[in-house]
């Protein structure tokens, strides 16, 4: 319940670094105290704090937000009663020093006393019956932690199986102990948010499952411990936003218990979603959790997820609305932009049509025809410095290493103007870079402004000739690596993660 983790200097400063406003932009109010939340009273009295500044801060998922302020009397005695109300869940009252205990807030009026030399030891409840389960459940475990700690002590000094086999035996009955202790606490206290609580943080009890020949069947195991995962939480209720052990079991979830295939985690997170009401704060955490999570990650193909969240949650598709009202329409609008461009560009589709021509400007060049088995499509820009920095490398292992596995290169250069074209070429013929070279040149970029009927659709396409909205090339280089049937298979690699792949791919082929 008391915490000296280090906090930022202001509750202010807490904010700019994790508000969720960073995530997506998408700007949820729960963040902040909902409006129109019950009214309630928090009063702490807390003794050496007199005439000090003490903060409230509420939990949303597992981090801390400022929610409010009061200044204590001469003894020590902050009361908060903001008009707004405040949201049922997990506080932080934070006392001179950025020392915190924590309080539940689910009831009307709260009064707690505690002093500055020890927050959590002085701490007393003075109302709520709610916050002294709490703080009695707190010191029973804090107890039972040092019981364990002694018992694993004396057990790691035996020597002989017998002595060590009596202090496990204890061990097992102190945590027998600790499960009856939380049951009960659930039992006796319905619909509480303490209730929910503990119940979310007890492991759902399961039998064991093995096979014919009596040997445990893991995979079984596993997805009976994944159908019931969350057979402790309510998430039809949204009060457990506010409670970081909700979070922490989410994440969980989501980045570990979850494959990480976007498929997968597409249809669970789905699933999942769908136990809650559809329209909650429970529902607005996970959709905006799971989109941030994938739209953000390093990990190749998890854009699929994004797109995925954003097309089913977010974004109108035909007459149907979207499903997200929390957000500026000008915000959303933008993020449905981007999920829409990225939705051709996944894993696993196939790649948008593209033609362009040589630096000759004559010839035209569609790398559907090309007859390599793997091709690696690279966009750049002949002014970029780390384009310049890397195609050279490129060039070394298309030479050394692409050819010989049957992966050819289809280099776009943007080369508009000039200036671009003279030295795109001269950059081509410096680095011998002898692989399929095409752009958006000059000449044809000029005569398709005045007419692009001149090109399309006898040559190219307009969504070749628009290849940056095409394949969403906001910065270069841009690299994309597709197979035969010219499915995408890899996307920002370097060299020797485009051989590895190919490699990888071609050993997985069955053998003709």
């Amino acid at each position: 319940m008391e915490s000296t983790e280090p906090m930022p200097a202001t509750f202010a400063a807490m904010c700019r670094n994790t508000c969720f406003a960073a995530l997506l932009a998408l700007v949820i109010p729960a963040i902040a105290q909902a409006q129109d939340a019950p009214k309630r009273q928090i009063e702490a009295t807390i003794a050496g704090a007199g005439k000090d500044t003490i903060y409230l801060a509420n939990y949303y998922g597992s981090k801390l937000y400022y929610a409010d302020t009061a200044i204590a009397d001469a003894r020590g005695k902050a009361v908060f009663h903001s008009p707004n109300g405040y949201a049922a869940g997990l506080y932080a009252i934070v006392a001179p020093g950025l020392k915190f205990f924590q309080v539940l807030v689910n009831e009307p009026v709260i009064k707690l006393v505690t002093d500055t030399t020890d927050l959590l030891k002085h701490l007393e409840v003075k109302m709520s019956k709610e916050n002294q389960v709490y703080l009695d459940y707190i010191r029973y475990l804090d107890d039972r932690k040092k019981e364990r700690d002694l018992l694993r002590a004396q057990m790691d000094k035996q020597e002989d199986a017998t002595g060590r086999n009596g202090f496990k035996a204890q061990l097992e009955d102190l945590d027998k102990a600790v499960k009856a202790y939380q049951n009960d606490l659930v039992a006796k206290n319905p619909g509480t948010l303490v209730a929910a609580m503990v119940k979310m943080s007890m492991a759902v009890e399961l039998p064991e499952i093995r096979k014919a020949d009596g040997s445990l069947d893991s995979a079984a195991q596993y997805y009976q411990y994944r159908a019931h995962y969350w057979d402790n939480v309510d998430l039809k209720d949204e009060r457990i936003v506010r409670l970081p052990d909700f979070a922490n079991k989410f994440d969980e979830y989501i980045g570990r218990t979850v494959p990480q295939v976007p498929d997968t985690i597409n249809a669970l997170a789905d699933a999942l979603i769908g136990r809650t009401d559809g329209r909650n704060e429970v529902f607005k955490y996970m959709v905006n959790t799971i989109t941030h999570k994938y739209e953000t990650s390093d990990i190749m193909g998890m854009d699929a997820v994004f797109v995925h969240m954003a097309l089913t949650y977010f974004c109108p598709n035909g007459a149907a609305p979207g499903r997200v009202d929390w957000m500026p329409e000008d915000k959303l609008e933008k993020l449905c932009e981007r999920a829409r461009k990225q939705a051709p560009l996944v894993l696993g589709r196939k790649a948008p049509y593209l033609c362009l021509t040589d630096t000759t400007e004559q010839k035209w060049i569609n790398f559907y025809d090309l007859p390599q088995e793997y091709v690696a499509i690279i966009f750049w820009d002949p002014h970029c410095g780390h384009c310049k920095k890397e195609l050279p490398e490129w060039g070394k292992a298309y030479k050394e290493k692409m050819k010989a596995l049957d992966i050819e290169v289809y280099c776009v250069a943007k080369a508009v103007d000039s200036t671009l074209m003279r030295d795109w070429k001269a950059f081509i013929r410096e680095h011998d870079l002898d692989w399929v070279n095409v752009g958006l040149t000059q000449h044809v970029f000029e005569e398709a402004k005045k007419d692009p009927r001149k090109y399309i659709p006898k040559l190219t396409t307009i969504e070749s000739l628009n290849y940056a909205d095409t394949y969403d090339v906001y910065s270069t280089p841009k690299i994309f690596l597709v197979d035969g049937e010219r499915r995408f298979r890899g996307k920002q690699l370097s060299p020797e993660q485009v051989v590895d792949l190919v490699t990888k791919l071609k050993e997985r082929k069955p053998k003709e």
